[in-house]
């Protein structure tokens, strides 16, 4: 596996243990908070991709812009109470 992948897992994983933490009531709410985060992750590093932002980068992962991005839909998911 590309460390890239990794990390950007390993990054989903604690912001979705996190968010379930604080914000979370059902355990099976972590795995639906977990496939939000991944995805609102992915959509942060598309973001990024298209708008040639070069901040805090670490290889060809933007990590800001991912968790920014993971948070965000993780809120929506909770305020939506999906």
């Amino acid at each position: 596996m590309p460390p890239s992948i990794f990390l950007s897992l390993v990054m989903v994983s604690i912001s979705s243990v996190l968010f379930h933490l604080f914000w979370g009531k059902r355990l099976t709410e972590l795995a639906l908070f977990w496939l939000v985060g991944f995805f609102g992750f992915w959509l942060g590093q598309l973001l990024a991709l298209l708008l040639h932002t070069g901040f805090l980068m670490i290889g060809t992962l933007h990590p800001l812009e991912g968790v920014v991005g993971c948070w965000l839909f993780l809120f929506l998911a909770k305020w939506l109470k999906v």
